[in-house]
């Protein structure tokens, strides 16, 4: 028993950083531009693909097909802000409505070039290391501590950049933050072109984790929202906190109450929080 929740905590805190990641996007999106970018699990989903499409059929080795993959989703980010979200920006509903209507078209494409079959890469790192009496898978270890160091160059860039303080000074008085030279359009930009490329490498670590099948990135936003307002919307290091509580709690809740459960594990423990402080666990009030 041991064994298995040590496990699951294992697994629960690799999931939750992949919520973590695309959580951040969201928490980057939102503060900058207005935007609740639920398109952001499409494009993780379109990084999966894309690193399995590099990998698998092109030959690529891994970390470039990753690297390939994350470019490939911030230019498509590109694209789509400069075609559609800057159109829409601080405008919570019609953001949210291009948000949505792009995912569709997204997965639809998606469908049309690769079917619904699910797709799955050959192994990448094989083998698991032993401490004590447990294995831990090294593509699991890697992954983990891939995710944790982007989040955490995310957070000292903005702490200890101008571009991070330019984003904190704009996300609290934009009037002023422009009135003090602040290129508040190339600022925004920069911020939905990054956050896509964060949702991709989400979705290109993903593909050496699990089976690929076009309708992951729906699930992954949902989860990323609830990390985001569990931590409260805002704080970058806040939303991998969040993901990891939320990924933890589904697999512990798994063990010991049935699996059919597990999504309400998440959302009940968001609820509770939320009910005592509703800001969030690190959100300002």
């Amino acid at each position: 028993m041991i064994q298995l929740i040590i496990g699951q905590l294992l697994n629960g805190a690799i999931v939750g950083s992949l919520y973590g990641i695309v959580a951040l996007g969201i928490t980057l999106t939102f503060g900058i531009t207005g935007i609740v970018n639920f398109a952001l699990g499409a494009f993780m989903m379109l990084g999966a693909y894309f690193t399995w499409y590099g990998y698998e059929l092109i030959g690529l080795p891994y970390p470039i097909a990753v690297i390939v993959a994350v470019l490939l989703v911030a230019t498509l980010g590109l694209v789509a802000d400069l075609g559609l979200f800057r159109f829409t920006r601080n405008n919570l509903v019609n953001g949210l409505l291009v948000s949505i209507g792009l995912i569709s078209i997204i997965e639809a494409s998606v469908l049309l070039t690769w079917t619904s079959t699910p797709k799955d890469l050959s192994y990448v790192l094989p083998g698991s290391l032993r401490v004590g009496g447990i294995l831990l898978p090294k593509i699991k270890l890697a992954v983990f501590a891939v995710l944790l160091l982007v989040i955490a160059s995310t957070y000292l860039a903005l702490t200890r950049t101008w571009i991070g303080r330019a984003a904190f000074a704009y996300a609290q008085n934009p009037e002023a933050a422009a009135l003090m030279g602040v290129k508040t359009n190339r600022l925004q930009t920069i911020v939905t072109v990054y956050s896509t490329a964060l949702a991709g490498l989400g979705g290109a670590l993903y593909a050496s984790l699990y089976s690929l099948e076009p309708t992951i990135g729906a699930y992954y936003v949902l989860k990323a929202v609830e990390s985001a307002i569990l931590a409260g919307i805002g704080n970058t290091i806040g939303a991998l906190v969040g993901g990891i509580i939320i990924g933890i709690s589904e697999g512990i809740g798994s063990v010991f109450l049935p699996t059919a459960f597990r999504d309400a594990y998440g959302m009940l423990f968001l609820v509770l929080i939320l009910l005592f402080k509703p800001s969030g666990l690190l959100g300002s009030k």
